[in-house]
């Protein structure tokens, strides 16, 4: 009970009938000091009697639900202000009765201030932010995930995962979730790419899950935050890329052309190739290029002829039964 709300009912000669546990602790008195006393001597000073039992007579006249801020007398002497409300209630019998309820002001004011900062955080963050119940439902959006699953948040409240991103694998997000709920142990920045809908293009994000608990400690749900990265991704592939290249391009360099030799250069080429850039490989050199090599024979000799020099495939595939075989001539 983060606000400590004190509940008293007062008859209707204005004796306490009913006293919370949380009475007891906002003003002081147990249950055994307050039961039976009259609510305004025993709580309010004597200067502010008057105000309270005009109150009191409007409230149980039913002119009307009393409510706003009052300083209350603690049993130690020093005064409590209050937030207060009150209003009358009948019984079964006909009788009146009158409900108070009271919260230290302070306590509510820091409560609201909380509550408020609370709200402000989640509306304004850029971070995509969700909170999920126990049935791995969606009670509440902010705006920066409305805009990362382009989906308004209404649409979501009451949802699946799979009724929102039917396009993600939403299985294995949502066991995720259930191991979160079960162990209490947070995911934190997983990398996960997928897209949200089925014509738009790859997104990339970071998405954390924790457990979400109340005052009691029992599980009420996981909350989600999702920070789109695809930006980033993409610079990242290409630089990962571009390292790959510069890469392959320096080791070309030292292990192509150590001799004259072209057999073994065109060993040496299908070797950087494969699997670096390819999973097959097959160098064929032009004919007349070579140590006895001819031009081309027959009615038209000025056919092209290549010689294979070297095949080299990454795996069995049947394009290798494609490649001329080393040392054919076609």
């Amino acid at each position: 009970d983060v606000l400590g709300v004190a509940a008293v009912v007062l008859d209707a000669e204005g004796r306490i009938r009913l006293w919370s546990p949380q009475a007891a602790a906002l003003f002081g008195y147990p249950a055994e000091e307050a039961l039976g006393r009259y609510a305004a001597t025993l709580l309010v000073a004597e200067d502010n009697r008057d105000e309270v039992l005009g109150l009191f007579a409007r409230v149980m006249a039913g002119q009307g639900a009393g409510a706003g801020s009052f300083p209350v007398r603690h049993r130690d002497g020093h005064t409590v202000l209050v937030e207060f409300r009150n209003m009358r209630l009948q019984a079964d019998h006909g009788g009146m009765f009158a409900l108070g309820l009271a919260s230290e002001q302070a306590t509510l004011r820091r409560v609201e201030r909380d509550l408020a900062l609370s709200l402000r955080l989640v509306d304004q963050s850029p971070i995509g932010l969700a909170v999920l119940d126990t049935d791995l439902r969606y009670v509440l959006v902010n705006p920066a995930l409305e805009r990362i699953n382009g989906v308004p948040s209404e649409r979501h409240l009451g949802q699946r995962i799979a009724d929102i991103l039917p396009f993600l694998d939403a299985s294995a997000v949502e066991a995720r979730m259930r191991e979160v709920m079960e162990t209490g142990v947070p995911v934190l920045d997983n990398f996960t790419t997928g897209r949200i809908s089925e014509d738009a293009e790859e997104r990339a994000w970071l998405v954390s899950i924790y457990r979400l608990e109340d005052q009691s400690s029992r599980v009420i749900g996981v909350a989600v935050s999702v920070v789109d990265v695809t930006e980033q991704h993409r610079v990242a592939v290409s630089a990962a890329h571009a390292r790959r290249r510069l890469s392959l391009i320096a080791d070309a360099s030292v292990r192509i052309g150590t001799t004259l030799d072209l057999d073994i250069t065109a060993r040496e080429l299908a070797d950087v190739a494969v699997p670096e850039i390819a999973d097959i490989a097959a160098v064929d050199v032009l004919d007349t290029v070579l140590p006895g090599g001819r031009p081309g024979e027959g009615p038209d000799e000025r056919a092209v002829r290549f010689r294979a020099l070297a095949v080299k495939a990454g795996y069995r595939t049947p394009a290798e039964e494609a490649a001329d075989p080393v040392g054919d001539v076609a």
